[in-house]
């Protein structure tokens, strides 16, 4: 079991992530921006932050350079903008530090494939 960091601010998608994730076995915590989620970073140990790039407060790319500087914790980025919208935001979350990106809408099957990846030992 793991201890995966959702942060995204649509409440529906934290919901269905942790439905999903749970059901893996793995441990969930839940912020809805980058400064909640970095609160939630320092008090906790966690094997996985999966966040979105878009969110008020603290967006994404600030928060992966954060988890950069505090560890070595995998991250996966996820976001609706894509290169056929002509907004690459995954592709510079990758360039400033994350291990793995999704694309929203992406399946449950998706997500666990990631996780799997990112958090196998």
């Amino acid at each position: 079991m793991k201890t995966i960091l959702v942060i995204d601010d649509d409440e529906t998608i934290r919901s269905v992530m942790r439905l999903y994730l749970e059901e893996e076995g793995h441990a969930v915590l839940e912020a809805t921006d980058g400064k909640a989620g970095m609160r939630l970073f320092h008090a906790h140990p966690v094997d996985l932050v999966i966040l979105d790039i878009f969110m008020p407060e603290k967006d994404g790319i600030e928060t992966i350079q954060d988890i950069r500087e505090a560890g070595n914790c995998r991250v996966l980025a996820i976001s609706g903008g894509s290169p056929s919208m002509g907004m690459d935001f995954l592709h510079h979350a990758k360039t400033f530090g994350a291990n793995d990106i999704l694309v929203k809408p992406f399946s449950e099957s998706e997500l666990l494939d990631a996780v799997h990846r990112l958090t196998a030992d």
